[in-house]
């Protein structure tokens, strides 16, 4: 047992901008014992300010452009929540998340950007603003798809003549241009125009720079519009204060910068804006709790622009001023720099710098700040190697000296607290469960059925208990639905790292939130279990079934001719080493997630209609050491399609890299002779282990495409064809490969 160090304080960074990935990656450089950080990001990409333009010009991919939040958090030892922020209780301090429960923090910061301020424009819904930027991508990637539709030239007005207008005109300008043949255009029918209500653009920058710049955008042939602002937006023109109307096919809105919308319903002191207020240590003046940096943030004493430098020099302040906090150390002061040097790239690897009253340009100011921008991403996308200890000596003693057996369970009061937020678990044939104070669950079960149980545990293998409660429930399911039962009950074993006992009812109850709603889902209850204290988190459930039983799905009864379906892609395993490394692309992590929560139980009515044979779910074995099982049971042989076998987005490349479970070797060797080595690529996922794998099952050849095509309409979109059952030829089952392509 490796002994932790108990939580003592928890802090949560609602958002991904440039301030909070420093604090991420200077956490990682030095953990703070005790403190434990939270991510809660609607997003995992986050874009970098500095290269959006250059992304947009295509001079960067989006790989080059964007800061992968999952492994950076990895790094960090945070937990990841991918889901978006929806309230705030500062009372409480809970922090309200779309689609889970509320998620409680010691201590919280603020950094998730602006919104452009619409509120003065009519028909602003039909204007794409240009922030959040990441969906402003998304739909940038659909516009090419208008231009090509659209008969004659292209209007694109750009509403905002400041630096992040000028900029996105001259990108946007530059690429769609260069692209417009393939877009069936010529260069000359994309029309770009620039509004800004001021009697200048780029209010702010010197003399020099604006000449620069109004002279980069008159040899790119984009109209300017000054001392007017665009006061109603249709989807195919823009009226502006002056009573002057252009054309425009595509308005894009820059305007000055709105605060974050799900604060609006809160006591949070803000300035005339409505921005978030902090004083010079980025904390608010109303809630000590609560700190905030970037565009999110309105600093006292100071009228700092929304723009990416100062959320970047904020970064490392913030992430020392929330360490200090958590240990009630005195704060630093972070001071604003007088003067920032602006960098504006024009499109075609050519830039303007301004400073003061200076101004400069060429091909090298380009360079430069590719140079800086680069530099900067380094930091976040190539993380060093850590060895993840936490723990202090007089800690660790402590914690070791805790007590075991009986003694090591939850206390009741924790255990109470966690249980009454859950909802009433409630059920024909349970007598009693939860609600009641005997020593166990109470079930009466139908006439006539068939009791089908199970029991399975594993430790945490992500930080997030919530969604560690859904797919470790959803994983349990699994083989009440292999075995063709409804669910019916479960009872519940929890593991939890000590920690004071409000944070540990907290886990708890994040944890059983999950497992209770995967298990609602499946039309089952939470009946009872047990709760104890360990070193880490795990959790199991055992589950109670019912099936009429000569409807009972066993693994005995394949037969010759049969044909393998497989309805979940492999690489869970592979996926999640990749990740405890930081290895892990977080959008593939993502779609694992959302394929180890889809269940298994819409897949039987399925496969029943379908006249299956026998079933299984792939687990902890792997495929092969499962498959095996069913042909020793059937006493037959199989024939495998490695080309066919569905694989998780991004698995195939980590396998290429020697990413692997610690499981692999030893699932690979239990299998022995039966499975034959071959070169193919996805050899090794054979004996990848997965949680809430897919169901493996066989149907007869004349009903297996009919079958897989309705998996895969409905319950099963992964769902794929890989094999048929062969006649046994020896005295144990064996796998064949009909397919040797090699890697």
């Amino acid at each position: 047992m490796t002994p932790t160090v108990p939580i003592t304080c928890d802090i949560v960074l609602v958002g991904g901008g440039h301030s909070h990935v420093a604090v991420l990656r200077r956490f990682g450089m030095k953990p703070e014992p005790g403190v434990r950080l939270t991510l809660i990001t609607r997003d995992l990409l986050t874009p970098y300010s500095g290269m959006i333009p250059g992304y947009i010009a295509d001079h960067y991919s989006e790989a080059e452009a964007h800061i992968d939040l999952r492994p950076l958090a990895a790094f960090a030892n945070a937990r990841v929540i991918h889901a978006a922020a929806t309230g705030l209780d500062l009372a409480q301090n809970f922090v309200q998340v779309a689609g889970r429960p509320p998620v409680a923090f010691d201590l919280i910061s603020i950094d998730t950007g602006s919104t452009p301020s619409t509120a003065h424009i009519e028909g602003a819904e039909h204007g794409l603003p240009v922030k959040p930027i990441d969906r402003f991508l998304d739909a940038y990637h659909r516009l090419t798809d208008e231009i090509r539709g659209h008969d004659g030239p292209f209007h694109i007005t750009v509403a905002g003549g400041g630096a992040g207008g000028v900029e996105l005109s001259l990108a946007l300008s530059h690429r769609l241009r260069v692209a417009a043949p393939g877009l069936n255009k010529r260069p000359d029918d994309m029309h770009f125009a620039i509004v800004e209500a001021a009697d200048t653009l780029l209010p702010g920058y010197n003399a020099a720079a604006r000449r620069k710049l109004a002279r980069a955008l008159s040899d790119r042939g984009i109209d300017v519009r000054t001392g007017a602002r665009v006061e109603r937006v249709t989807p195919d023109s823009v009226t502006l204060s002056n009573g002057d109307s252009l054309t425009s096919d595509k308005t894009i809105l820059v305007t000055s910068a709105g605060p974050p919308l799900w604060l609006a319903d809160n006591d949070i002191a803000r300035d005339e804006r409505g921005f978030i207020r902090v004083d010079d240590k980025l904390r608010s003046p109303s809630h000590a709790q609560l700190f905030a940096a970037g565009d999110a943030a309105s600093m006292d004493g100071h009228q700092l622009p929304k723009a990416g430098v100062y959320a970047v020099r904020q970064g490392p302040y913030l992430a020392d001023n929330l360490r200090r906090a958590a240990l009630d150390k005195p704060l630093k002061a972070y001071r604003p720099q007088g003067q920032a040097l602006a960098l504006i790239t024009t499109g075609d690897r050519y830039a303007i710098a301004a400073r003061g009253p200076f101004a400069f340009e060429g091909d090298w100011v380009w360079r430069w700040k590719d140079w800086i921008d680069r530099r900067w991403m380094k930091k976040y996308q190539e993380l060093p190697e850590m060895d993840g200890g936490h723990g202090a000596d007089g800690d660790d003693a402590l914690e070791a000296m805790r007590c075991g057996g009986c003694g090591a369970k939850v206390p009741a009061p924790v255990l109470r607290r966690a249980l009454d937020r859950l909802p009433p678990q409630h059920a024909d044939g349970l007598d009693q469960g939860l609600d009641s104070p005997d020593d166990a669950a109470v079930l009466s079960p139908p006439p006539g059925k068939a009791l089908i149980q199970t029991v399975d545990q594993f430790r945490a293998f992500i930080d997030d208990p919530y969604l560690f409660g859904r797919i470790a429930a959803n994983h349990c399911l699994g083989d009440i639905f292999a075995m063709g039962a409804d669910a019916h009950s479960a009872l519940a074993a929890v593991m939890l790292p000590h920690g004071e006992d409000d944070k540990t009812s907290d886990d708890l109850y994040q944890l059983l939130a999950g497992a209770t709603e995967t298990l609602a889902e499946a039309g089952a209850v939470l009946a009872g279990g047990h709760t104890g204290e360990g070193s880490e988190m795990a959790f199991g459930l055992t589950v109670n079934g019912y099936a009429e039983r000569d409807e009972i799905l066993r693994k005995s009864g394949l037969q010759a001719g049969d044909i393998l379906i497989l309805t979940k892609p492999l690489g869970t395993g592979v996926l999640f080493a990749a990740d405890m490394r930081a290895k892990a692309n977080g959008d593939h992590v993502t779609r694992a997630f959302a394929s180890m929560q889809r269940s298994l139980a819409p897949c039987i009515p399925v496969i029943r209609r379908h006249g299956a044979t026998a079933g299984t779910d792939v687990t902890g074995f792997g495929l092969a050491g499962h498959m095996l099982e069913m042909l020793n049971a059937s006493d037959v042989d199989a024939e495998l399609k490695l080309d066919a076998l569905p694989v998780l987005p991004g698995v195939a490349e980590l396998v290429a890299l020697g990413h692997e479970s610690t499981l692999r070797p030893s699932n690979e060797e239990s299998v022995g002779n039966a499975v034959p080595l071959s070169a193919h690529p996805s050899f090794p996922l054979l004996f990848d282990p997965q949680t809430a794998g897919g169901l493996l099952f066989g149907v007869p050849a004349d009903q297996a495409e009919a079958c897989c095509a309705e998996l895969r309409a409905g319950p099963a979109p992964d769902a794929r064809i890989i094999g048929r059952i062969t006649p046994r030829r020896g005295s144990v089952g064996v796998v064949r490969f009909t397919d040797e392509t090699k890697s």
